[in-house]
């Protein structure tokens, strides 16, 4: 059911992205959809609404996790987040909260999607402000775009996890 309430978020951003920017093609409105639709971004929102607080945690690992990306995010604008989202990978707990309330704001306005769709701008509006029609594609998007362009018809991506020594 979570699927359903992101297509409620989904659905909410998309209807302010279109009356804001009538005039945005639809790569401008898929850009601005994927840069505020998406785990970073939720858990930036639920970090300034102070749902990670009122998460029960009893897991020290999460817990400590969620500590140290609270503090990161909240020293992240709203440009800065919806720029640089693709850079940031928080516990999904984190971005969950604010699926789960969306979630309780529709089932107790009754299934009220107009109620919902006002909350939801509501605690976005931060993060709707900051999208523009001018926003540039994530690096790996533009890396694919740059090797279809290229010619290419495959392409291999892999995470490499680095450790440095302390100094």
């Amino acid at each position: 059911q979570i699927d359903y309430y992101l297509a409620l978020i989904d659905l909410a951003v998309m209807t302010y992205v279109f009356n804001k920017f009538p005039q945005a093609n639809s790569g401008q409105l898929s850009c601005m959809r994927s840069r505020s639709i998406c785990a970073p971004v939720f858990a930036w929102v639920a970090v300034r609404l102070g749902l990670h607080k009122l998460m029960d945690v009893n897991n020290t690992e999460l817990s400590t996790a969620m500590g140290r990306y609270a503090t990161i995010l909240r020293s992240l604008s709203p440009v800065q987040i919806v720029e640089e989202s693709w850079a940031y990978d928080p516990p999904k707990a984190m971005s969950d909260v604010l699926e789960s309330i969306i979630a309780a704001v529709l089932v107790d306005s009754s299934y009220n999607l107009e109620k919902t769709n006002v909350v939801i701008e509501h605690v976005m509006m931060d993060i709707l402000e900051a999208l523009t029609p001018d926003l540039r594609p994530d690096p790996v998007s533009e890396l694919m775009v740059w090797t279809a362009q290229s010619g290419c018809r495959r392409i291999r991506i892999s995470y490499v996890l680095r450790c440095f020594p302390s100094s």
